[in-house]
Order: structure tokens, then sequence, then C-alpha cells
């Protein structure tokens, strides 16, 4: 009988054991993480029930799964909410610089209503000084919001070291007690993989187990984050050789250090890394862009003009220096270039990222990269062999002027890399002193002979230069004596130019029979040198004759001006668009990222959401569940007790008897 009642009581101590298992699955309803658990137990050679262990009811797929898709939802709804904010601030129609140009551009029209109004060309300096102050309040949001970006980015690497560090105290924590206890460490398990939890809102992780089933996490690019009860602490860096600042992410062995592709990093480090390293990065480049055109343009056709005072044009418009970043292995640390928007150029300058390779001691070419870091493109090499320290070399296609040092200090594989466009919007300024200085004139005069017989009108077609240095135009105002001044037309239809004065090139070119009456000095090679060109309406007639003078009284003119104000309208960004176009651009990128981001946030959270129910359905408790246990157990326990009771019996009845 003694069978009998080990029977009895191994079944007793079977269902207390898992009456208790249901007892700590019922009050742990409600723990966040918690995963059921369940007593298993055999059958004892000789009769009775062993118990084996009491263990989590866990599919670590499924786990997986839930992190994997909880680091995806994060890394979307974190970059989506930074993009949110964004988006309500750059998409106001009351802040839109595309209102600011229309508005400055408005008032230089009034200007070229009555060029001699003073009050309008004061009102139409103030709104130009508003659209600076535009370009530069624009260009600082741009910039606090990357400092938002990089606290929050900060602030979760030491919230991922503190939880790194807690998963890794769990592995000595788990190992001292299996290993001494023989139990498993099942509430302790659960915390660990809370944690898990917890860890991938912030990283894309992989959880694998040792030998010892204890915890292995890595990020998902193959580093680890905690081995055994070690933990490697990631940390910011920042490079100051890096033309964009970028943030990058490294690991800490102790004794090095490792560099970690932020572009897999995952969660909401990854959306917040992706906001500040890319898409802030190319906004920040598009509102430089247009600002660094909006200056070249309108500084090159103001200088084409007489301001007020009827003194050649001055820029309108400043930027700071463009910066150059010299790769640290450089043969020379004195080695330098200077880089600037070759003028007039401006519409061949792109968002890229430039680098300067020295691909000889005195050749160099120059390669530009997209924001991923691939080429785009590749320029031909230019020869600075002849060249002294201070020469300029212009770049053809790319609207660039390299200016080099000494050639001594420059060997083959020197790099140097600069964005062009990266501070000019913060650094734009108005560089003009009042109203006065825009240059609403033409600075010459053209005129037909009053004895013309034909109705031909002659007018202006371009103006390329007033440098004395390679145009007709004096130092200090005026024409050369011997600039281009007359055209007389013969009886075979014939042109003749004459100059003012018998010197180089000649005192007259033709009589020559013109293909065209437009651009008439271009036709005849004399464009360049002049720095203007001409052109006549119609035919003229044999005998007919015109004028060209510099237009010393010409306070009331506004041929340059209305050039000047049409410039809002020309496709002169990226020579694709206009200024209000690029700006609208921009607005329009943010409002396209933030709706996929909010489509793609919806759709990981659905995800997330059925992966989670997945798992509860696997490992959460179920209330209803534990109760049929419960009673289940109750019942095995009363039953046990009464094969107890039976054996005690019959025991007792065999000592009767034999007594």
């Amino acid at each position: 009988m003694a069978s009998l009642y080990s029977i009895g009581l191994s079944g007793l101590q079977s269902s207390t054991a898992r009456i208790t298992t249901t007892g700590q699955n019922t009050a742990n309803v409600d723990t966040e993480g918690y995963s059921r658990q369940t007593t298993s137990t055999v059958s004892q050679s000789g009769g009775g029930v062993l118990i084996q262990d009491t263990d989590r009811i866990v599919n670590q797929y499924i786990n997986q799964q839930v992190w994997s898709d909880t680091s995806n939802y994060n890394f979307y709804e974190s970059y989506h909410s930074m993009m949110t904010s964004f988006d309500s601030v750059i998409g106001e129609e009351s802040v839109s610089i595309g209102n600011y140009l229309n508005t400055s551009f408005s008032s230089l029209q009034n200007v070229n209503s009555d060029p001699t109004d003073s009050a309008a060309r004061a009102h139409a300096y103030s709104t130009f000084q508003e659209l600076v102050g535009q370009y530069n309040e624009m260009a600082d949001y741009v910039s606090s919001q990357k400092e938002l970006a990089s606290d929050q980015i900060a602030n979760n690497v030491e919230t991922i070291n503190n939880i790194t560090g807690q998963i890794a105290s769990l592995n000595e924590q788990i190992f001292k007690l299996e290993s001494t206890t023989k139990n498993s460490a099942n509430e302790l398990r659960d915390q660990q993989e809370q944690l898990v939890k917890e860890l991938s809102e912030y990283l894309d992780v992989k959880v694998k187990y040792d030998d010892n089933q204890l915890m292995t996490v890595n990020l998902s690019s193959g580093q680890p984050l905690v081995l055994q009860d070690n933990s490697n602490e990631l940390a910011l860096t920042t490079n100051a050789k890096d033309p964009d600042g970028e943030l990058g992410i490294e690991l800490s062995f102790g004794r090095y250090e490792v560099n970690i592709p932020t572009d897999e990093l995952g969660g909401s480090m990854g959306g917040l890394i992706a906001f500040r390293n890319e898409f802030v990065t190319t906004a920040e480049r598009m509102l430089g862009q247009q600002a660094l055109v909006l200056a070249d343009t309108m500084n090159e056709q103001n200088k084409l003009g007489l301001d007020a005072n009827l003194d050649y044009g001055i820029n309108l418009f400043a930027t700071d220096t463009i910066k150059t970043v010299p790769n640290p292995n450089n043969g020379n640390e004195a080695a330098s270039i200077g880089v600037s928007v070759t003028p007039g150029a401006s519409d061949e300058i792109l968002t890229d990222t430039y680098e300067l390779v020295m691909t000889s001691a005195t050749e160099f070419q120059i390669v530009t990269y997209d924001l991923d870091g691939r080429i785009t493109s590749e320029s031909d090499t230019i020869d600075i062999s002849a060249s002294v320290a201070g020469d300029t070399f212009t770049v053809e296609d790319y609207g660039i002027d390299i200016e080099v040092g000494a050639l001594a200090n420059y060997t083959a594989g020197d790099r140097f890399q600069f964005v062009p466009t990266k501070d000019a919007a913060s650094s734009l300024r108005l560089s003009a002193r009042s109203g006065d200085d825009f240059a609403m004139a033409s600075p010459i005069l053209v005129s037909g002979d009053s004895s013309n017989l034909s109705d031909a009108s002659i007018s202006i077609s371009s103006v390329t230069s007033l440098d004395p240095s390679n145009s007709s135009f004096t130092q200090n105002g005026g024409l050369k004596a011997n600039a281009p001044t007359r055209l007389e037309f013969n009886a075979a239809g014939e042109v003749t130019v004459y100059y003012d004065a018998q010197t180089t090139p000649a005192t007259a070119v033709g009589p020559v029979a013109l293909t065209d009456y437009t651009n008439i000095f271009e036709e005849l090679g004399i464009a360049e040198y002049a720095g203007y060109d001409i052109s006549l309406d119609s035919a003229p007639q044999p005998g007919d004759a015109f004028s060209i003078a510099f237009n010393e009284s010409g306070e009331s003119d506004n041929h340059n001006g209305l050039i000047l104000a049409d410039l809002q309208n020309q496709a002169t960004v990226g020579g694709t668009r206009s200024y209000s176009a690029a700006f609208s651009s921009l607005v329009t990128e943010v409002g396209s990222l933030t709706a996929s981001l909010e489509t793609n946030a919806s759709a990981s959270e659905v995800v997330m959401n059925q992966t989670v129910a997945a798992r509860d359905q696997i490992s959460a408790v179920s209330l209803d569940e534990e109760a049929v246990n419960l009673l289940r157990y109750q019942q095995s326990y009363t039953a046990s007790a009464q094969v107890l009771t039976a054996a005690q019996n019959t025991f007792s009845t065999l000592i009767s008897a034999l007594s």
C-alpha cells in the first residue's frame, strides 16, 4: 500500500504545483511582458507522477517578429513626427518664401513705373530686406530642427545603453539562479524580453541564445550590443572634416570602437538620424541653392545697368565664402583651395557634394556625389601646371571657380570637399546700401536718325558686360573712344558700323550684308568686344542710320529694371525652375514625404499590432483558460486526497486485522 500512498502524495504535489502556476498566471494577467507558464509532469516508474519543471510558453520566432515590427513602426513614427512639425511650418502660407518673393518683385515693378521715385525705391529695398530675413529665418528653423533631432538622438543613446546594461545584468542573474537552483528563471527572462521590446523601439535588434540559454543581442548590421554579462555602449560621433556635420554612431568595445552604419539602425534612432542627416540636409541645400541663385542672378543683372545716380550697378546680395574641407589623408596640411560661384553660372550649381580630386600634382577634376554617396558626375581634368598661387580656374558646366594655392603643396590623391549650397540661405544678406543701388537704367541709349526713310526701330537686344577690361565701357562711366556707336546702311542694304575714333580694332566694320536684323553685333563678330548688342525690328531703307551712346541722362529709364524684375520668372534654379517654383518644390517634397511616412507608419502599426496579437495568443494569460485549469487541478487535488484517504483506511484495516 506504500505504492498507493506515494501515488496519492505525488498527485497532491503535482496538483499543488499546477494550482500554484495557475495562480501565478492569474496574478500576472495585466503584467506587461509576462509569458504564461505551465508546469510539466511525467509518469514515474512504479506509479505516481513526477514534476519536471515550470516553463514559459513562448515562441521565439514570434517574439523576434514582434521586436522587428516594433522597430519598423518606431522608425516611421519618429520620422513622421519630425516631418509633421517641419511640414506645419514650411507649408504655412504666412511664412512662405514664395509670398516674400512676390512682394519683393512686385515692389521692383513699382520702381520700374517711375525709377525716379525715391519712395518706391526705398520700399523695394525694405521688401528685399524682408526676403533676405525670411531666407535667414527659414535656414535657422532648419538648423534648429537638426539640433532638436540631435538632442533626441543623444537622449536615445543614453536610454539604449541603460537598457543593454540591464539586459546584461539579467543574464548574470539568470545564470546564477539556474545554475545553482536548477530552476528556470522565468520571471527574469520575461523582464529581459520586455527590455528587448523596449530596446526595439530605438533600434532594430536580433536576439540569439548561447549554450547556457543566455541572451545575445546584436544590431541588425551584426555588431553585438550584449554578450553574456557584458554590454557594449553606443556613442555619437561627429566629424569636423564633414562638410555636412552629419552625426555618426560608434560601438565601443573597451579598447577600440567600431563605426555603425546609420542606415541600418532601424527604430526611432534610425528615423531620427534619417531625418537629421538626410532630409534636413536636403532641405538646407535646397534653400541654399535658391538663395545662391537669387544672389548671383540679381547681382549679375544689376551690374549691367545704371543706378539712381547713373553709376554702374553693384552687387545687391552677398553670401559667405564657400567652406572647403581637406581630406585628413592629404599629403600636406598646408594645401588648400578656394571655391566661388562662377558669376552668372549659378544655374549650373546643384545640391550635390562636390569633391576636388588632385589626379596628379598639377591636375585636378571635380567629382559630385548625391546624399547616398553615389557619384553623379565627373568633370574633365584641368591642368594647373602653369599656375601660381591665387590663379583661378573655371570648371565648365559646374558653376564654380577654383582658386589654387602653391603647386608645391599638392600631391596626387589630395581631396577637398565642399557643398556650395550648404550655408547660402543662412548667410544671405543685402549688400545694397539703399534703394538707389537698384540699377534700373540701361547703360546705353539707342536711336534712329530723324532723316531715316523706313519705320525700322532700333532696340537693345543685350548688355553682357560693363567691365572696362572686356567691354567698350570706361572705368568711370561712358563709352571708350573705339566703341561701336553708329550704323549706316548703303544703297545695297549693306551695313557699316562706325567707331568714334580711329583706334583698334578699326574705324569701321563693313559694309556687309546682314542675314538677320536681330543681334547685329553678334553677326558681325563684335558683340563680345562691345559688351552690348542691338537689333532692328524691320529692314531699313538705304541711307538709314542709327546711333548708340552712353545713357548719360537715364534717370527715368527702366530697361535694366524690367529685366531684373523678370528674373523672377526665369528658370534659373538648377536651370529648370524659377525662384518661387524652387521653393514650391521644397514644400511639395516635404508634404509628399510627410504623407508617405504617415502611410508607412499606419501600415507598420497594423502589422505590429497583428504580430503582438499573435504573440499574445501564444504567451498571454487567458483568464477563461486559467479558470478551467484551476477547476481541473482542484478536482485533481481532491481526487489525489481521496487516494491518500483510501490508502490510510486500507492501511488501518490491515493493522486492525493483524491485531
